[in-house]
């Protein structure tokens, strides 16, 4: 079939990446293969090579997200090679594509394809949230955290920041390319494989870091009196400022800024802990 090559070069630019700063960027641009590989650069999150160092909640955290993080990286990227490949055999055929339903599918249905490809490492950072108020993991509590809603906002992230804005940037690549098959497509390969190298990037952070805390927060018994923390390692912002000043709040009611629990936002780094930790 046509464009193979073209489409090869798109599956290799998948392994690329801006050089960015932060510990998860660059433990992905690194991307191990094997568990031994994944051993040692989630020693490096925390500075040593036989747990010498004391153990934070915080640290834990990332020893448990860095090997979900790459997993999900690699399981999107597939979802969006596969769905590149089915859009430009459609822009092959000799019909002018017009407008984005020719090509991708409804909301929903897209949505539900990035969600379900994530789904078992976004619970399994659920159940590390829950895990950090003395949770085990039990088929009963994965049970409890889907019903939930512990992944809601995980799901929100890649809904969002990263479906909604790849649908729209590929309906302007079909408006601006006017009905001419071969320019839209150019333009379609130059959409995912920017998505593929950045934007998968740059969300899953997020996305597994609501996991975890949608973890703890539906994990810890209700009444429970929980601060919020701030990641001693990250700058604060306001908001988390503001939470974090409030104290003690029981768990299930919410924090100066109306959150039940952190992260408060895209980039937060924050976590809600029991008072007594």
């Amino acid at each position: 079939t046509g464009g193979g090559k073209e489409d090869a070069d798109d599956a290799d630019a998948t392994a690329e990446r801006p050089d960015v700063n932060g510990i998860f960027e660059r433990l992905r641009s690194e991307t191990p293969d094997d568990a031994d590989d994944i051993d040692t650069v989630t020693d490096a999150v925390d500075g040593t090579s036989d747990g010498e160092a004391e153990s934070t909640a915080f640290l834990r955290r990332d020893e448990a997200l860095v090997p979900l993080i790459v997993s999900g990286a690699r399981k999107l990227k597939r979802v969006l090679a596969d769905e590149q490949n089915g859009v430009l055999d459609l822009l092959r055929r000799n019909e002018p594509v017009t407008e984005l339903a020719g090509v991708v599918p409804e909301i929903d249905r897209h949505v539900e394809s990035y969600v379900e490809a994530l789904a078992d490492d976004l619970l399994d950072a659920a159940v590390a949230g829950a895990g950090e108020i003395g949770r085990n993991d039990t088929k009963t509590l994965r049970t409890s955290l889907r019903r939930g809603g512990a992944l809601e906002r995980a799901q929100g992230v890649l809904a969002d920041d990263l479906v909604v804005p790849l649908r729209q940037r590929l309906e302007r690549a079909i408006a601006d390319g006017a009905g001419d098959n071969d320019d839209i497509t150019k333009r379609v390969r130059a959409v995912y494989r920017e998505w593929k190298t950045q934007h998968i990037d740059d969300q899953l952070d997020d996305a597994f870091r609501f996991a975890h805390g949608g973890g703890l927060s539906v994990g810890v018994k209700a009444g429970t009196p929980l601060t919020w923390t701030i990641d001693p390692s990250q700058p604060s912002c306001p908001d988390c400022e503001d939470n974090s000043l409030a104290g003690a709040v029981p768990a299930g009611d919410a924090f100066p800024t109306g959150h039940l629990g952190a992260p408060a936002h895209p980039g937060c780094r924050c976590l809600t802990l029991p008072d007594d930790q």
